[in-house]
């Protein structure tokens, strides 16, 4: 999880953490601000649902999910 390239596409496209979990909760996907900050900090994983409602907040592309999401290389 890249927390530093999360944090700057909330940013980049001048949105708050907070319209961003607005948002993944209007598309039917329960997250509170405990929730996201838990994921942003490594404390627990984003669950594959809340990785896509994010990816749908944030109009993200797929090279964008994987380089946010999946950053660690598997061999």
């Amino acid at each position: 999880m890249n927390r530093d390239k999360l944090l700057g596409m909330i940013k980049g496209k001048g949105l708050t953490v907070y319209e961003v979990i607005d948002d993944v909760e209007k598309q039917g996907v329960s997250m509170s601000s405990s929730t996201f900050y838990k994921g942003l900090n490594d404390k627990r994983p984003f669950k594959a649902n809340e990785i896509l409602a994010l990816a749908n907040a944030l109009n993200l592309t797929k090279d964008e999910v994987l380089d946010i999401f999946f950053t660690e290389l598997v061999s």
